[in-house]
């Protein structure tokens, strides 16, 4: 089976390498960028099986993200997640799923979790 290609985008550094660790040890390939505009520039350079972003960052959140991607016409499944103690994290989750995410999830994100969450967006891609 080859090996996946993981785009997470996510402005804190433990989160983001506590994913990126998770999924290089399943047998992902993972690529790690802090902002939203690093992810994109990723994806012009990059094909990703999955990508998985953050929703609340500067500069440019999770949705404006994922309408950027969409809007460059790609189509990769994408997984949201969130601490949620944010005001208006309902709101964006929902956007983000209007927008062409997948699946959101709630931070923390358990290993199982992610992998099942991953599982899930690559079937529903096909």
């Amino acid at each position: 089976m080859p090996t996946l290609k993981a785009l997470i985008v996510d402005d804190e550094d433990l989160v983001r390498n506590a994913v990126a660790m998770v999924l290089r040890r399943n047998q992902f390939e993972a690529m790690a960028v802090s902002s939203g505009e690093q992810g994109r520039e990723a994806c012009r350079k990059n094909t990703f099986d999955i990508i998985l972003t953050d929703l609340v960052m500067p500069q440019m959140d999770g949705v404006e993200f994922i309408q950027a991607l969409r809007a460059d016409g790609i189509t990769t499944p994408i997984i949201t997640f969130t601490g949620g103690a944010r005001v208006g994290h309902q709101n964006l989750s929902s956007q983000a799923i209007e927008s062409g995410a997948c699946l959101t999830l709630r931070k923390p994100v358990n290993k199982q979790q992610l992998l099942d969450a991953i599982a899930t967006a690559l079937e529903i891609s096909r």
